[in-house]
């Protein structure tokens, strides 16, 4: 009996040597940013180059200096009145820097013959280098006064 009790207190400390997981997935393979899944990434992957970017160049035709537009309602709007006629000049580029280099060595656009001032009973206006569409009605009328004058002097 001895040599049961002997062996018994032997082999206590070799069962205490067992590591039972906390989770299933403590022997789980990871990838190496640890999300489990598939990376997306793959050795001696060839890239393919960006397409070609296409720019759009839009110029606006500008008639007078920037002023302060009043309305009728007592509203003012800083902007400088432009042609409804745009021009526009497309081109592809590699990179931003390319496209910055082909705006500037575009050729300067050229005043169409017979330019749009009102249309529809509106006007353009550039106001934070966008056009927008302002009814003359609510116009004020100095306002109003200054785009017919600006009206007539244009070739029709």
């Amino acid at each position: 009996m001895k040599a049961w009790l002997i062996l018994l207190a032997m082999t206590a400390p070799l069962c205490a040597q067992v590591v039972l997981p906390t989770t299933g997935r403590k022997f789980d393979t990871r990838t190496i940013n640890g999300s489990g899944g598939t990376s997306g990434v793959s050795v001696n992957a060839t890239t393919k180059p960006a397409p070609p970017t296409k720019t759009r160049l839009t110029s606006y035709f500008i008639l007078g200096e920037p002023r302060q537009w009043k309305s009728t309602d007592g509203k003012s709007l800083l902007g400088t009145i432009i042609i409804f006629e745009d021009a526009v000049i497309e081109f592809e580029a590699a990179t931003p820097a390319a496209a910055r280099e082909a705006a500037g060595k575009a050729p300067p656009p050229k005043m169409p013959e017979k330019p749009t001032l009102i249309r529809e009973g509106k006007i353009r206006l550039l106001v934070n280098q966008k056009p927008v569409e302002v009814p003359l009605e609510r116009l004020s009328n100095d306002d109003r006064k200054y785009v017919e004058d600006l009206n007539a002097r244009l070739p029709k």
